[in-house]
Order: C-alpha cells, then sequence, then structure tokens
C-alpha cells in the first residue's frame, strides 16, 4: 500500500469520510465507507464497514475477529488549516489479505495507497486503536509546570507550580479513543529533582502549588506528574467484529517539568560587638545598659564590704556582613557575669565567688583591707577581672553568644570610718 506524504494544498473534500467500491468475498462487488457510532457529549466512535449487496460486514482493527474483512489505520500528518492530521484506512478480505480499498492506476500522485481517509477529530475517534505518541506528548503539553522565583538564594524557599490546561478533556479524548464523562486529579506527585519528593492524595484540584528550599546551589529538574482517573465512553468490538458502546473507568498519568535554578548562599558574616565592664555603685537600679554611667575606675573604702552592679558598655555593637557589605548592626544584652580575680577580703559567705557565673542582675560583692600599693612612688591600683556573657540578635535574627574577657580598676585609698 502507498503512505506518501500529502502536500499542503490538499482539498478538504479528500479529507471527507470517503466510500470505495472494489471486490469484496467471492468477487462480491463491494463498498468501503466509514461508519459512527454516538457517543457521550456527541462525539463518534468511527469504524470501518464493507457493503455487499444488501449485507454490512464490519472491518475491525486487528485479527482476532470471525468478519471476512479487517482493516488498518494508519495515522497521517496533513497539517492544513481545516485539518492537522488524518487516518488513512486500509480494508483487506481475510481470506485473501488482498486489500479491496486501494486507489486505481489513474489516481493522481501522491496519495497514500487508499481512497478511505477520514479527518482526525475529538468527535471522530477510531475504535480499539493504541494511544498515538503525539497524543501523549499533547497531553504532556497540557500541564504547566513553572518554579518561582526563576533564580532562587540556596537555602531561601522556591514554589513549584503546576496547573492543567482546559483542553485536557479533548486530549483525552484522543488519546484513549473514548469520550470522557468526567475525570479528577487522584494525586499530585512532585519530584524536586534534588533527591526530595513530595505526594499529595486527594481528592485535588487542577493546580497546585509546593513550596520547596534547594539547601546547595545548582539547577535542578522539577517535575509535577497529576494522576488522573474517571469515566468514558468507549467502543468495543465483539468477536464478530460489531462495535458495541461501553463505559469504561479510565487511569491516565500527565507529567512535565521545569528547571529551578538555586544561586550560592550569600556569604554571611556577623561580627561580634567590641565591649567592656563597667560598674557602679549599687543603688538598686536595673541592670542593662540604660542604667546610667557606668566606671571604668572607681574608688572604694578600704575594709568596707563594696556592692556593685555590672554592666555592659558598647563600643560597638555586633555587625551583619553580607558579601563584604555592611548589613546593619545587632543588639546585644548582658545574660551573665564572672569574676576572675582571687579571693577577697569579704567576711565569710558575704563577697562574690571567683570564677562562678553570676546573673546579669546580680551584685558584684568585694572587699580590700589593704591600701593602694605603692610602686615606684606611685600607688597602684587593683585591677578586677570580670567575663562577660553576651548575646546578639543580628538583623536577620540570628542569634549568636560571645565571651568577653574585661578588666575594672580599683583604686583603695581611704580607710573605712566606723561610728
Amino acid at each position: 500500500m502507498m503512505k506518501t506524504a500529502l502536500p499542503i494544498g490538499l482539498s478538504v473534500l479528500l479529507l471527507a469520510i470517503s466510500t470505495t467500491d472494489g471486490h469484496g468475498v467471492n468477487g462480491t462487488p463491494a463498498t468501503v465507507s466509514i461508519t459512527t457510532v454516538s457517543g457521550y457529549a456527541g462525539h463518534a466512535f468511527v469504524y470501518a464497514q464493507v457493503s455487499q449487496s444488501t449485507i454490512a460486514y464490519p472491518a475491525p482493527t486487528g485479527t482476532g475477529h470471525q468478519s471476512p474483512y479487517f482493516s488498518e489505520w494508519i495515522p497521517q500528518p496533513v497539517a492544513t488549516s481545516s485539518c492537522q492530521w488524518i487516518w488513512a484506512v486500509y480494508v483487506f478480505d481475510r481470506a485473501t489479505n488482498g486489500q479491496i480499498n486501494a486507489p486505481p492506476p489513474t489516481a493522481p500522485q501522491p496519495n497514500f495507497g487508499t481512497t478511505t481517509t477520514v479527518c482526525a477529530s475529538p468527535t471522530t475517534t477510531p475504535v480499539d486503536q493504541p494511544p498515538l505518541p503525539d497524543a501523549n506528548a499533547r497531553l504532556d503539553l497540557d500541564l504547566q509546570v513553572s518554579v518561582s522565583p526563576a533564580i532562587a538564594m540556596a537555602g531561601s524557599p522556591s514554589v513549584v507550580s503546576a496547573t492543567l490546561s482546559s483542553l485536557l478533556t479533548q486530549d483525552l479524548n484522543f488519546y484513549l479513543s473514548m469520550a470522557i464523562e468526567d475525570w479528577s486529579v487522584t494525586t499530585w506527585a512532585v519530584d524536586f529533582g534534588d533527591g526530595q519528593s513530595r505526594t499529595l492524595n486527594g481528592p485535588n484540584g487542577t493546580a497546585v502549588q509546593v513550596s520547596h528550599t534547594y539547601q546547595s546551589p545548582g539547577r535542578y529538574d522539577a517535575r509535577a506528574v497529576a494522576f488522573i482517573s474517571g469515566h468514558a465512553q468507549a467502543a468495543a468490538y465483539d468477536r464478530y467484529g460489531t462495535v458495541h458502546l461501553l463505559r469504561r473507568p479510565f487511569s491516565v498519568a500527565v507529567g512535565n517539568h521545569a528547571l529551578a535554578t538555586a544561586g550560592p548562599r550569600p556569604l554571611r558574616r556577623y561580627l561580634p560587638p567590641q565591649a567592656v565592664v563597667g560598674v557602679v555603685p549599687y543603688l538598686g537600679a536595673p541592670n542593662g545598659n540604660d542604667a546610667g554611667p557606668a566606671f571604668r575606675r572607681i574608688e572604694v573604702l578600704r575594709g568596707a564590704l563594696t556592692s556593685l552592679s555590672v554592666h555592659l558598655m558598647i563600643n560597638r555593637e555586633g555587625l551583619l556582613m553580607v558579601d563584604g557589605v555592611p548589613h546593619g548592626f545587632g543588639q546585644s544584652r548582658l545574660t551573665g557575669w564572672r569574676y576572675d580575680g582571687g579571693p577577697s577580703d569579704t567576711p565569710a559567705g558575704t563577697g562574690t565567688l571567683p570564677y562562678r557565673v553570676y546573673g546579669s542582675g546580680e551584685v558584684m560583692r568585694l572587699q580590700w583591707n589593704n591600701p593602694d600599693r605603692i610602686v615606684g612612688g606611685q600607688p597602684l591600683d587593683y585591677g578586677v577581672p570580670v567575663t562577660l556573657y553576651v548575646e546578639t540578635r543580628f538583623p536577620d535574627g540570628h542569634l549568636a553568644s560571645y565571651v568577653i574577657a574585661s578588666s575594672i580598676s580599683v583604686s583603695v585609698n581611704f580607710a573605712a570610718q566606723s561610728g
């Protein structure tokens, strides 16, 4: 049989359902025609039929029927404005395997080697035909998949969106050779392309949005699949080859993909605050940076128990740097402190213990029973080493803890007076 390409300018008349006169069983004149069986919502199932005198025989596809005729349906591209492609139908005598609808030798060229053709459409679907590869590709195009933003930073969320087209029902007709009555998405499956996936069990709508965070920079193939189930009318041949309408459930998977790009994470550096300890005579004031002036050097009475409140003095706040560019200062607070000097002269059980961590609101109690030491004729202050425990919250919400070593100076110059 001849199956040459049809030119673009082919007359629409050639695409209409045609009939062919030939010789049938026992040489009896026969006519090949395309017959329709009406289905759901105007859908028509079409099949070949051979008429001889007053008898009509079905010409089913395949070889498992008892009808004296069988047919073969071949899709051929046309791509005209009125018809994208046609079915070229070849009908054979089962006993001789001879084609009965071949064109005459004088038929104009080019032709498909048959005089029986029909323009393909959702309402002219052949019976018992397997899904066509291009129909399958069309289903995939009915699912639009996108990733937003187009380029996200690794570690920040992206959204994979999938939406089914309104043309899906029509294309399901093509793909399944059925008249679709109803369908719904039972399951959405999204593969993000980085080894992670998510399944959304139904019933689900015709669109889905799923958030995902790519942890590493790179390009990822994000794929979404809609698992669809429904019911449709189908036409099937009986043993002899006569067509019958049936209502059948169906299931099909429709998938498509989109490219997701994750850029490098921004380089974040958290510069610690620069701070020192300050103390003030304890008067019951709240502890904090706004509790009044704090001092780095104080004078105390020799032999007197001295109570001091400990304060955080910020020279420069913690700084957030993103890719080398400043992005704002943090806010720091004192969470605790530790006295790192030797035992003081406080009476037993009343003073601050060395190397013990105290809360930020607790008072430091120290005592010196000796005056300042004289070195080179000059009084030498006592050094009071203190470790500060500081918590800083940066503009991006990052919380960091720091340990800062500092100290104050104490001058003991006067004797304690008793009443």
